[in-house]
């Protein structure tokens, strides 16, 4: 049986926001009922709403899927349809994070991976676990619980170091809006740095209305920032990923608190990337703060600078 909606589909992966676009459109389109109720949960996803108070007349899907949306509709053109995809670096720290932790709201981190016991790590990240005690030959023994931060944090440091084209996630997603399923029907690709800022959220929601006439009443524009706005503090991955934003694109001054631990690997890779002949220290304790990571680099004694080896 094939599943399609009137009025627009979006198709994306799990963490990319696809709930919120679809209650938004929903809510503030003049093609649709009236929505009242918010959709958020504490930590910002949208998944309040039961799927039976929306009109059908959007729809959303993960590809790919038990129930395949682009398998159902092999032999249709022309299908009204939004993709969500990530274009930046920042976005696959993101979704690093993301797709554990607000896929069906599981709030699993990659902190998981040096705060609890190999035994006791959620079933999604055992395959992590195992993989980095292969990689870095951490022995069994009968005292062995924990992997120390210090080696997630380099394992994971070790994606980033590759250039954007050759991570994996990068190339799924390039497979993914490649696939000529999207060529044959009427597909508007929203980036999802709409996402993470107002101003490119409304900027692009509003070339989105143009293309697929949701008739979305811009009269209302205070109300649509403020649920956009209202998400986005609740979200605390979002918020940390445009703290380093802040930090590598501008120089802003900010504090590492509380970092989740793939978030300082993607500090550390920028860094060692930007500054090839210098590797970031193999502890535990992370930088305080931008000033004491700027301040490692500044005084690095030359006789220790070497052309770091994952760099290829």
């Amino acid at each position: 049986m094939k599943k399609n909606a009137k009025l627009l589909n979006i198709v994306y992966e799990q963490g990319t926001f696809g709930n919120f676009l679809k209650y938004f459109l929903e809510r503030f389109s003049k093609k649709t009922p009236v929505m009242e109720q918010y959709p958020f949960t504490e930590t910002g996803t949208s998944h309040s709403i039961a799927d039976e108070l929306f009109s059908g007349l959007i729809q959303t899907y993960h590809p790919p899927t038990k129930d395949d949306f682009i398998q159902d509709n092999k032999d249709e053109t022309d299908l009204p349809i939004c993709t969500i995809l990530p274009t930046l670096d920042k976005h696959f720290l993101f979704l690093k994070q993301a797709q554990f932790f607000r896929a069906r709201d599981n709030k699993v981190k990659p902190d998981f991976l040096w705060q609890k016991a190999v035994g006791e790590m959620p079933e999604m990240f055992q395959d992590f676990a195992s993989q980095i005690i292969k990689l870095y030959d951490i022995k069994e023994t009968a005292h062995f619980s924990w992997i120390p931060k210090f080696i997630v944090r380099d394992w994971y440091k070790l994606e980033f170091l590759k250039d954007l084209d050759k991570q994996g996630e990068y190339l799924w997603y390039d497979a993914f809006r490649s696939n000529d399923f999207f060529k044959a029907q009427k597909t508007f690709e929203l980036d999802l740095e709409s996402f993470f800022h107002w101003e490119t959220f409304i900027k692009n929601i509003k070339e989105l209305d143009s293309f697929h006439g949701l008739d979305l009443d811009f009269e209302r524009l205070p109300a649509m920032k403020n649920i956009f706005e209202r998400g986005l503090e609740l979200d605390q991955i979002r918020q940390e990923c445009n703290l380093v934003e802040q930090v590598i694109g501008h120089g802003a001054d900010k504090d590492f608190g509380g970092l989740d631990v793939s978030t300082e690997a993607f500090i550390y890779a920028t860094f060692e990337k930007k500054y090839p002949t210098i590797q970031m220290p193999l502890t535990n304790r992370f930088f305080r703060d931008s000033e004491e990571i700027r301040q490692f680099i500044e005084h690095f004694p030359n006789w220790y600078r070497r052309y770091n080896p994952n760099l290829g």
